[in-house]
Parts: structure tokens; sequence; C-alpha cells
């Protein structure tokens, strides 16, 4: 008799756990977010390099726990002060394309909202076009950064969050890269990438809602 109140027991523990298991399944989502990055360390690139923005792209799927991985692409805008450096025009312009993949760790802080931390790694190329660069100016390297973002739903699968974050590249930012010997007037002689990012975004999900909408 015991045996079987412990059978029954313990079928009806596996079907509660299953059952919550398929109430939290767990869905794929895409996120985007409008990030402002802030060089750290990098007196002659901040005086030269006038950001437009950075634009982050990710599809993601959670699957322990709040943890999951995803794929991404950022890109980042920047146009070139021509005053930047005394003595030298350097009108022109440079980006950067990133390719990454990403794990992350979600944890909810509140009935409509939801916290994430994650980390990305990737490669990214910097493309440089100035008045004083050479032909087809590439650095590449590779990438590395940590971020957290706080969510807040607007419905079951659109939520919208503020992130902050810290990114590195493994290059550096020197005269050569834009085609000169030294920087002008400047002691400088150059730094490694290294960025601080505010940002704005959303996340959605694929999941058919509460009310049957998706």
């Amino acid at each position: 008799m015991k045996a079987r109140l412990v059978a029954s027991a313990a079928f009806m523990l596996m079907v509660i756990c299953a059952r919550a298991q398929q109430q939290q399944s767990a869905k794929p989502t895409i996120q985007g977010f409008f990030h402002l990055p802030v060089a750290l360390g990098n007196p002659v690139f901040n005086d030269l390099a006038d950001v437009l923005g950075q634009v982050d792209g990710s599809f993601q799927m959670p699957f322990y726990k709040g943890l999951g991985a995803g794929l991404g692409v950022n890109a980042s805008f920047y146009e070139l002060n021509e005053h930047g450096l005394a003595t030298e025009v350097t009108d022109g312009s440079t980006t950067r394309m990133l390719y990454y993949g990403k794990l992350f760790w979600t944890h909810p802080t509140g009935k409509q909202s939801f916290l994430e931390l994650n980390a990305k790694l990737g490669q990214g190329t910097w493309a440089w076009d100035c008045t004083t660069c050479g032909n087809n100016e590439r650095q590449v390297a590779f990438h590395w950064a940590a971020n957290a973002a706080w969510f807040i739903h607007a419905s079951d699968n659109l939520a919208f969050g503020l992130s902050l974050g810290y990114q590195a590249d493994d290059s550096r930012f020197g005269p050569g890269v834009i085609g000169l010997q030294r920087f002008p007037g400047r002691t400088d002689t150059g730094a490694p990438y290294r960025f601080l990012t505010v940002g704005l975004g959303f996340s959605t999900g694929f999941e058919r809602s509460k009310d049957g909408i998706w």
C-alpha cells in the first residue's frame, strides 16, 4: 500500500513538473537596440570621431532556467570631424560591422519586468574612409562585450528596455589607421577600442499570448 502511495505521489509530481515545464516553455525572441557608444581612454578618437549611432539586432533562444544563446549583428556609424586634428583635414567617416554569438541569462524582477545579463563574442571590422586614409583601410578584430538590460512588458510578447554595457575590440586606433605618421600637435600614440554603451530597445517573443494573439 505504501509503495503504491509513493509511486502515485512520484507520478503526480512528474506530471506537475511536466506541466510546469510546458507552461514555462522556452520561446525564441528577437531583440533590437539603438546604442550611443562613448569611447574610453581614447581622447584622440573622441576628438576625431563624432558618433552617429550604433544599431544592434539579435535572435536568441532560452534553453534552461533563463539561460540561453543567440546570434546577432551590430553596426556603428561615425562621422569624422575635419578639425579634430590640428593642421590636418580629416573629414570622412568610419563604420564598424560586427557579427557575434551571445550567451544570456534572464530573471524576472516583477510581474511585468525582467533583467537580462549577457556576454557577446564575435569579430568586428572597422572600415575607414577619409581624406588622409589609405585605400580600403580595414581593421579586423576579435570583439567581446558584457551588457545588462532591464525590460518592462507592454504585452505578453513585447517588452521595451534600457541597457548599459561595455565593449572591447582587440585592435588599436593609431595614426597609421588614418594614414598619418603621428597625430599632429599631440603626444598620443593610440589606444585600444573600448566603449561604454547606453541604449534603448525592444524584445519580442514568438508565442501565442493568453488572449490568442501573437
